[in-house]
């Protein structure tokens, strides 16, 4: 049976404990790529093309909240998936 999740950032989810492993899954491969990016960012490939006033595609501020976003929500299912081992 599903319940209703809420994040800390406020948005709200209906899972049951299947769904909750596949969110852990796909949350950790995001946090993954945005580690490998953000070891990049000196890399000259991540050369942003636009407005020619950037000097990255992607701001290491931009990346920075990305990871801990991840993070956040990572250590949140956790939570749930250990609280439903309960």
């Amino acid at each position: 049976m599903k319940k209703q999740y809420r994040f800390s950032s406020g948005e709200t989810i209906s899972a049951d404990v299947e769904d909750l492993q596949a969110l852990q899954q796909q949350l950790t491969e995001y946090l993954n790529n945005y580690l490998e990016l953000y070891e990049s960012l000196d890399d000259e490939s991540y050369i942003a093309r636009g407005n020619g006033f950037c000097e990255a595609k992607y701001s290491e501020d931009f990346v920075e909240s990305q990871i801990s976003k991840y993070r956040q929500r990572l250590s949140e299912v956790e939570g749930w998936l250990a609280a439903e081992k309960d």
